[in-house]
């Protein structure tokens, strides 16, 4: 290797055995990088426990085909880097060589247990971000996160959703959001991480990406929120950063919507559809075709006896919105 491949090697093994230590350091070293601290004296601070689990975190990568983007990388998402925790290295897996982060990003997060109507709604809300050219970002979790993926799916766009992960990407979690992932990567999205294969998804870890959904995003909207919910968490890292916050109104008095109501007294804008967050941001939605008719919930046994569909009509109709897909092999179907 010349001495420029190995200066570049050396350069991303900080960055990622930096990115494996305590939030606290991973902050301090941030500093001291944006201050033009010199890198080999950093490096040499880092244990050398943290060095050779970056070295196999890197191998891993390139054995899984993940891009690796260190914090000093023109491809480092510029949102992202303004913030005062900024995640060190980023592992991004792609189905496009071509991948670069978009600027128009937006987040929908919310409850993993949302209500199939809350689901709906949400892959509506996120259908018509992404036709107004935003970019989804959501954390492919159960309920709101997963609606708000699908729901971009069926769009014409070069990146219409970014899943950001707590865990390294050798894995999927949830098992059975494993689909979804691949659809994300085959419509041009993203699934990003700031931790190397073979990390777990801990708890902590979890809080931690939080901040990485609102950082790299010009808003952050909660689509269902309890008083404990980590969705809170995204939204308050988005005004710490000075990022726009947004509630999806609820029925006042639902359990289920009080975090939200938390931030509607903090300061947070209500709203009902996609076209009030364009207007904050000064833009206009595109012209759609909504969706109508009437929501049934059926068994797959019965949508294959009553309707004929295969599972690959039945997947296109989850892509187009059309289906959402519930626990114990039920599904909620759009009838005309």
């Amino acid at each position: 290797m010349s001495e420029n491949g190995d200066v570049a090697s050396i350069t991303r093994s900080l960055w990622v055995a930096a990115s494996l230590a305590p939030m606290r350091v991973r902050c301090e070293i941030a500093r001291e990088i944006k201050s033009g601290a010199d890198r080999a004296v950093v490096a040499a601070a880092l244990p050398h426990s943290l060095l050779r689990q970056a070295e196999e975190g890197l191998a891993a990568s390139e054995r899984l085909g993940l891009r690796v983007i260190p914090f000093d990388s023109p491809d480092y998402p510029q949102q992202l880097k303004a913030i005062d925790s900024p995640p060190l290295a980023l592992f991004v897996r792609t189905g496009s060589s071509q991948f670069t982060f978009p600027q128009n990003l937006v987040a929908i997060v919310g409850a993993r247990a949302a209500s199939v109507e809350t689901c709906h709604r949400t892959s509506t809300l996120s259908a018509e971000l992404a036709r107004a050219g935003f970019t989804v970002v959501s954390g492919l979790a159960l309920g709101v996160d997963g609606a708000a993926h699908r729901g971009t799916l069926a769009m014409d766009s070069a990146c219409p959703t970014i899943a950001v992960v707590a865990h390294g990407l050798d894995r999927t979690y949830p098992s059975s959001h494993q689909r979804l992932g691949d659809q994300i990567l085959k419509c041009g999205g993203a699934i990003v991480s700031e931790y190397p294969p073979g990390i777990e998804p801990l708890k902590h870890h979890f809080l931690e990406r939080n901040r990485i959904i609102a950082g790299l995003s010009r808003g952050v909207i909660v689509v269902q929120a309890g008083e404990r919910s980590g969705s809170l968490v995204t939204a308050r890292c988005a005004a710490d950063f000075g990022r726009d916050v947004f509630v999806v109104e609820g029925e006042e008095g639902d359990p289920a919507v009080q975090g939200g109501e938390k931030l509607l007294d903090d300061g947070a804008v209500a709203i009902t559809s996609a076209d009030e967050v364009l207007a904050e941001f000064g833009m206009r939605a595109a012209s759609q075709s909504a969706l109508t008719g009437r929501w049934v919930r059926l068994s797959l046994v019965e949508v294959r006896d009553q309707f004929g569909l295969s599972e690959a009509a039945l997947l296109r109709m989850e892509i187009e919105g059309r289906v959402v897909r519930l626990a114990s092999g039920m599904v909620s179907i759009l009838l005309d």
